[in-house]
């Protein structure tokens, strides 16, 4: 039962973190889109943001998925001998998972894969992204529901 419950609160929090990391993906695009003039109207805003979720989520989904079974797996292992770190454990383990699985990436291929994550704010709000992720799954693990 407890892996089930481990296994729904990662698979949650993976949902999460990939849906908040591709609606500021398709807002800082389009927010780029306004400053060259180009007028969105919020249907279109709305909708954009919808496809954006739809071709990012499979891709984005599995790079997500791994990174944060990888960070927790690590903070779990690393709550016990660093007990003042315990709190916030997984919450930074989601932030530093999808800095580091965008940062292999851009190693890797020579561009940053997702463009939300351009600039100076990109990679610091997927980071935050993640730490959310990593918040709702340490929340969802201590509970009983």
């Amino acid at each position: 039962m407890r892996f089930l419950r481990i296994l729904l609160a990662w698979l949650i929090s993976v949902i999460i973190t990939t849906l908040i990391i591709s609606v500021i993906h398709s807002l800082r695009i389009q927010g780029q889109l306004a400053e060259l003039g180009v007028v969105l109207p919020v249907g279109l805003r709305l909708q954009t943001i919808g496809r954006d979720f739809v071709g990012l989520a499979p891709a984005l989904g599995a790079v997500i998925a791994i990174a944060l079974a990888i960070g927790f797996v690590i903070a779990a292992l690393l709550r016990k001998p660093l007990p003042k770190l315990a709190g916030i454990a997984y919450p930074l383990a989601g932030a530093v998972a999808v800095v580091v699985a965008l940062s292999a990436m851009k190693y890797s291929y020579d561009i940053t894969p997702i463009a939300g994550a351009r600039g100076t704010f990109g990679l610091p709000l997927f980071a935050l992204a993640g730490a959310l992720g990593g918040w709702i799954f340490a929340r969802r693990i201590k509970s009983r529901g």
